[in-house]
């Protein structure tokens, strides 16, 4: 191994670290474990409680335009505008404290914050930087492990969270949030960077045969955008997240099938949950690498389907319902393995960030939407079991429209391919 080589690897190395702990504090307390502000936040606040989960809401909304800033901002200087991001992101979480019985679009308004500033780093920032620290043979276990940190703070912190809570006050925890979140300064203001050849470096593992003259070829982003593989990857995308919406429906599901008394467990099921999307997260980025995304991306749609089918038909009991959760929980590699291996093998790597920019609006919409829409189904019929039937069929359209989205950019790659 060349001095180059070495020093790549060491500096890809402390990229992965950075970015296992930006997934951990990041989405790990800020998305994944809201469930346990929301338990405890508005009643101690003394807020409305409609009012104050507004701000999911809108940060959903707010993050389409946040990660299509993010793939025009962080390429040109990734150390200043992630910086800026994690501030920003932390500065909100304390405006939270400020909260009193009167406030209603004030939570509206600090989601669209999280959401504009929030939707660069949460979800984007991650698979950009491992994309362009490794190469593209080996991105994807490593964006597996990245990945899998946000699992685990999403398994740890809503325990963490709710002790705090019984021995601090509520506007305590958040202060502790935001700390966490200024933790991701550490790595964005040192090493954190989209572009290895400007420090005299190179992405650290093997690329693929069909990238191996350069890691940046691949098709020029004019003929990107517009093509029929690009359209239809971008509504694949928005179908990709609707399984996402329903994480916030499984304990209501769980007390609505077992009652009341089952509050305890149904706190559990989220538990189980998150320890599925860590080993999926770990798994599927190493299976992408060893058998390539398409045959994983088949594999985890089926199984997703077939646990929303479990959700509708089978889990009835708390043994099934554990089984079914812990399943369910993979869904979540569909956003942070398949999306951005979709991004790449469609085409390349030449504008990777601009394409993966687009491909998370789409997601961040069917994120933004999916939860209202599963709700309407419950006003609808008073039971969830015709939505997750209705997410079954999402599912398999959505794998229909990614095998066809590959498919026509083999033309588009045809046509238009070129080198670095």
């Amino acid at each position: 191994m060349s001095e180059i080589q070495q020093k790549s690897k060491k500096r890809a190395m402390l990229v992965l670290v950075g970015c296992c702990l930006m997934q951990m504090v990041g989405l790990g307390t800020v998305l994944n474990s809201s469930s346990a502000f929301f338990a405890f936040v508005p009643a101690l606040a003394g807020v409305d409680m409609g009012s104050y989960v507004m701000w999911i809401s809108m940060y959903g909304i707010a993050a389409l335009v946040g990660t299509f800033l993010g793939g025009i901002l962080l390429p040109k200087n990734t150390k200043l505008f992630l910086s800026i991001d994690v501030i920003v992101v932390a500065l909100a979480l304390v405006g939270f404290t400020f909260a009193t019985p009167d406030w209603t679009w004030q939570f509206s308004a600090l989601g669209i914050i999280m959401g504009l500033f929030g939707g660069q780093f949460f979800i984007y920032a991650c698979p950009l930087l491992v994309n362009s620290w490794f190469g593209s043979a080996v991105a994807g276990r490593y964006l597996g492990i990245a990945n899998l940190f946000s699992g685990i703070g999403g398994a740890i912190f809503p325990l963490v969270f709710t002790q705090l809570f019984q021995v601090m006050s509520w506007q305590g925890v958040y202060y502790v949030n935001a700390v966490l979140i200024l933790l991701i300064l550490i790595f964005s203001l040192t090493v954190f960077s989209t572009n290895p050849s400007k420090s005299g470096l190179e992405p650290y593992g093997p690329m693929l045969e069909d990238q191996a003259a350069g890691s940046k070829s691949g098709v020029p982003l004019k003929y990107c955008v517009g093509s029929v593989a690009f359209i239809i990857m971008i509504v694949a995308c928005v179908g990709c997240s609707f399984p996402g919406g329903f994480n916030s429906y499984i304990q209501a599901n769980c007390l609505e099938v077992l009652g009341p008394d089952a509050a305890t467990f149904s706190a559990t099921l989220m538990t189980f949950l998150q320890i599925g999307y860590i080993i999926a997260s770990f798994a599927c980025g190493w299976l992408c690498d060893k058998f390539g995304f398409k045959p994983v991306t088949i594999g985890l749609f089926a199984l997703t389907a077939i646990m929303f089918l479990c959700w509708a038909f089978v889990a009835k009991n708390e043994v099934a319902m554990a089984i079914t959760a812990f399943f369910f929980g993979m869904n979540n590699a569909i956003v942070t393995i398949c999306v951005p291996m979709l991004a790449r093998s469609n085409f390349g790597e030449k504008n990777f960030d601009k394409v993966l920019s687009y491909a998370m609006m789409g997601v961040g919409l069917g994120g933004a939407f999916g939860a209202p829409i599963i709700a309407s189904f419950y006003i609808t019929t008073g039971s969830y079991s015709g939505a997750f039937t209705v997410g079954a069929v999402v599912m398999v359209i959505t794998l229909i429209l990614i095998l066809l989205s590959n498919m026509a950019a083999k033309k588009t790659k045809e046509a238009h391919w070129e080198e670095a």
